[in-house]
């Protein structure tokens, strides 16, 4: 199952809040808003941050008093999900990763002080409770394992580790760009002495092999990136 429905999304939001702020309490004082849907990483990693974006926009058009802060879910009505920008892709299904996305949305201030401890204690301390874990695994029907709460940095950590161990730390330097900084120019070297280059959103790339550049072309492909090949010209 990819997408709980609304009733059961509600519940799990509520826990994953719940256990959020037993790490960072301040965040009760803001809104947390969460899809009940998973996703492999990949979609989240995308230029943009289309699926933080797409929470942002639903939490725009829901009605809210003025008082307090919500925990608002997100969740599917006869298998479908309130916005097409929040349904799974489901090409990239299979990867042993998936995340569920959250945001935290409120007066700057209160962001302010509570972004840093998120970045600070997550990635190390995030580990969520063994109730809620396995709660999250018989609503979606799969086995759960070192289940816990990340930022989209610490994602991007945990990304860059695996890149590198397959391989591709060059690959994931391209991404990164495209996240981090998408207006930026960045050149990678591979082992085989080929270059890779971003710029204004795309991928570019002189090697010749062509196995190695149907790979690079599926991967950035699965982070909303094009890759395109050098030509003499360019």
């Amino acid at each position: 199952m990819l997408a709980l429905e609304r009733g059961t999304a509600s519940i799990l939001a509520d826990a994953l809040a719940h256990d959020l702020a037993r790490h960072i309490p301040a965040i009760r004082s803001l809104d947390f808003v969460f899809v009940g849907a998973l996703y492999d990483q990949a979609q989240l990693l995308r230029p943009g941050w289309p699926l933080h974006a797409a929470l942002a926009e639903a939490l725009d058009r829901l009605p809210r008093s003025p008082q307090g802060a919500h925990v608002i879910a997100l969740g599917a009505h006869e298998g479908r999900l309130p916005t097409a920008d929040l349904e799974p892709d489901r090409a990239l299904l299979g990867s042993p990763m998936l995340v569920l996305p959250w945001l935290l949305s409120g007066p700057t201030a209160a962001l302010e002080e509570v972004a840093p401890r998120l970045e600070r204690e997550l990635l190390e301390q995030g580990l969520i409770g063994a109730e809620l874990a396995l709660a999250l695994g018989e609503a979606f029907g799969i086995k759960t394992a070192h289940a816990r709460h990340l930022t989209t940095l610490d994602l991007c950590a945990l990304a860059c580790a695996q890149y590198e161990h397959a391989g591709l730390g060059g690959l994931w330097q391209m991404i990164e760009a495209a996240l981090l900084e998408p207006d930026q120019a960045q050149t990678a070297t591979l082992e085989d002495g080929s270059t890779l280059h971003y710029e204004a959103g795309d991928v570019y790339s002189d090697a010749t092999d062509r196995g190695r550049l149907a790979q690079f072309r599926a991967i950035l492909g699965a982070h909303g990136l094009s890759l395109r090949e050098r030509t003499a010209a360019h």
